[in-house]
């Protein structure tokens, strides 16, 4: 009785604990960035910014003092703002300085007509993950659906209002609940490594942390959990999918191959599409072939690779590096090499439930069907029949219908277009397979 009232204290403290831990703060500003700060796109009502009365048209210098001249700056001192904390700007108008204080706004919760939106925590290690968990409205003993993203460090907070809304959305309609947790140091999330500074290995125990809270959903379907895993998160969907035993696996737009392999590939696709000839995309290929090979397979950091005079000039422009900062290619650099590192044959190897692995014919990022057959391979070479590999060859890495990779290059950056477009027979294709799994 005595260890029965202790726990129950405990779980009472951890759950006000968790309740006390403000939301972070709404900033609500776009923008584009420059030596001189961010050049304000738009600015979303209600938000902080809009509170302290910044303007499109206006250029944003400092937060609480920190200069602001690109995305990492900005993510690095807003990422720690929370509702109530006090934020200084300093932007300017018309060619003027000007100053203004006030406190940081909330940002509003999430609302859905389909859907119970439910917000919740999960601890890791010190700190504590912010999940965000859509189900069909109403419904219990739902099949659910982890949702692993891609490499960046972008909010599940966004998802409702990016790539991911209609996917998510079409999977509510067909009855699954989709679980999602936040990166380290994101969204909410509290006393937590920044994204930016966290390895692969703490990619990997974070969603390992979300499938565990997934099965401990009390209105989930114990024998119908799935992972999704796009981009890069088809490299971690494997190693969690290892770890437990989910009714299947959907992986789109990965690789299977060691990464530092599979670049050079996509340098020869991406280089002719930004404009270069093939003569130039050859020679930056070979240049980048060498330094990958100290980085990846002789482990140099960027910084050793940028202080040999040969390399210099591709260090900066290709692996994206500034002296003094870890950061590459917006994760920290040994991110990438732990990616290199994994043996992804013995990770689909130990995989035991069906999987699905879907190539987009329009997508000149993830550009190699090799990644997708490799994978059925693997899978079927120890779990006969396991795996089916599918080639839907009119869409693009952001799940958009698109002709060619021409076009779709064309219409990376086109949000309007993006939605617009968006491929439901994709999330057609996802359903029916679920759907026939979970029937098996």
């Amino acid at each position: 009785m005595k260890y029965l009232i202790s726990c129950l204290f405990c779980a009472l403290y951890l759950q006000l604990a968790a309740q006390e831990i403000a939301r972070k703060a709404w900033m609500g500003a776009i923008g584009k960035y420059s030596s001189v700060g961010m050049s304000i796109d738009s600015i979303i009502p209600q938000s902080s910014m809009s509170m302290l009365g910044l303007k499109k048209g206006d250029t944003l210098l400092y937060i609480n003092g920190s200069k602001i001249n690109d995305a990492i700056a900005y993510n690095k001192i807003t990422t720690d703002i929370r509702t109530g904390d006090k934020i200084t700007i300093v932007y300017s108008r018309n060619g003027k300085h000007k100053t203004k204080v006030g406190k940081a706004i909330m940002r509003p919760y999430e609302t859905s007509e389909i859907a119970d939106v439910m917000y919740d925590w999960v601890a890791y290690k010190d700190c504590k993950l912010r999940t965000i968990t859509r189900k069909p409205k109403g419904k219990n003993n739902t099949p659910a659906i982890l949702l692993i993203p891609g490499y960046n460090c972008g909010s599940i907070e966004n998802y409702n209002n990016g790539i991911y809304k209609n996917l998510m959305n079409e999977w509510i309609k067909a009855g699954y609940a989709v679980v999602t947790i936040e990166k380290s140091g994101l969204g909410d999330s509290y006393n937590c490594i920044p994204c930016s500074e966290a390895d692969l290995v703490t990619d990997i125990e974070v969603f390992d942390a979300g499938y565990r809270y997934m099965e401990s959903l009390p209105f989930a379907d114990k024998s119908n959990l799935f992972i999704w895993g796009h981009s890069m998160g088809g490299v971690i969907a494997p190693e969690i999918a290892r770890k437990h035993k989910p009714r299947g696996v959907i992986v789109f737009a990965t690789v299977f191959r060691p990464w530092s392999e599979f670049l050079l590939e996509m340098h020869r696709v991406q280089y002719p599409l930004d404009g270069r000839s093939y003569t130039e995309t050859e020679a930056a290929v070979r240049g980048m072939q060498k330094i990958y090979y100290e980085f990846f397979r002789l482990k140099k950091s960027p910084d050793e690779l940028y202080n040999i005079p040969e390399y210099k000039e591709l260090v900066k422009a290709e692996l994206e590096y500034k002296q003094g900062d870890n950061n590459m290619w917006g994760r920290h650099w040994r991110f990438w090499q732990q990616i290199d590192s994994l043996d992804l044959a013995a990770s689909w190897t130990a995989v035991e439930c069906p999987v699905l692995s879907i190539f987009g014919g329009a997508d000149y990022i993830a550009c190699s069907a090799l990644e997708h057959q490799l994978i059925e391979r693997t899978v079927n070479a120890v779990h006969p029949g396991n795996c089916t590999n599918i080639t839907i060859p009119d869409i693009d890495h952001l799940i958009v219908q698109q002709p060619d990779w021409k076009t779709a290059h064309k219409n990376f950056a086109d949000k309007a277009y993006r939605e617009s477009h968006f491929h439901y027979g994709f999330t057609k294709t996802t359903i029916d397979w679920m759907n026939k799994i979970k029937g098996q």
